[in-house]
């Protein structure tokens, strides 16, 4: 029986831009179908309300765009985060890196896409609390609910409309789940 090599995250990294949207998940690529409508349109309202809050505060940048992270190793894995915070004191200012980023972000956010299951996306999270990632929000534009995963228990459902804060990670920070969905 031959086995079957696994592709490394600097080896996926140099493959992606011919690849279209994919991840890399324990050696394998996997690909990904492009975001609709409904999960672009959240993604960027949840952007927009943390780059304001972030530039408000000073305290840290927003990323966005499948941000590439490093989330395990032997084999690896690569998630693209839909919008994901990191503070000035993980990365300095000035300091942005090139690649994939191994430096837990405060904050992750996954919308669930078409096509993804709770299981996996419950997978992803565990994943990125597994790396450091203080807080992961799954974001289910179907449902309007928010999902708050922490590494200290199970994950809290919030309503479209409750308040979303986290004085512990996102300090300031506050606004409605809702605001997640307006037009």
């Amino acid at each position: 029986m031959i086995a079957k090599s696994r592709t490394t995250a600097t080896e996926f990294e140099a493959q992606c831009p011919r690849l279209g949207p994919c991840e890399l998940v324990r050696g394998e690529v996997i690909p990904l179908s492009p975001g609709g409508y409904s999960h672009s349109y959240v993604t960027i309202n949840v952007a927009g309300l943390l780059w304001e809050w972030a530039r408000r505060t000073g305290s840290g940048r927003v990323l966005g765009g499948e941000a590439g992270l490093i989330v395990e190793t032997d084999p690896d894995t690569v998630r693209g985060a839909d919008v994901a915070y990191i503070s000035y004191q993980r990365v300095p200012r000035g300091r942005i890196p090139d690649g994939f980023g191994t430096v837990p972000p405060e904050l992750v956010v996954e919308i669930v896409g078409k096509g993804q299951s709770w299981r996996d996306m419950v997978e992803k999270a565990g994943e990125y609390l597994k790396m450091g990632v203080d807080r992961v929000w799954v974001i289910d534009p179907r449902t309007k609910k928010l999902h708050v995963f922490k590494p200290d228990g199970g994950p809290a459902a919030l309503d479209e409309d409750q308040d979303v804060t986290d004085d512990d990670v996102l300090p300031g920070f506050s606004c409605r789940v809702a605001d997640f969905f307006a037009e």
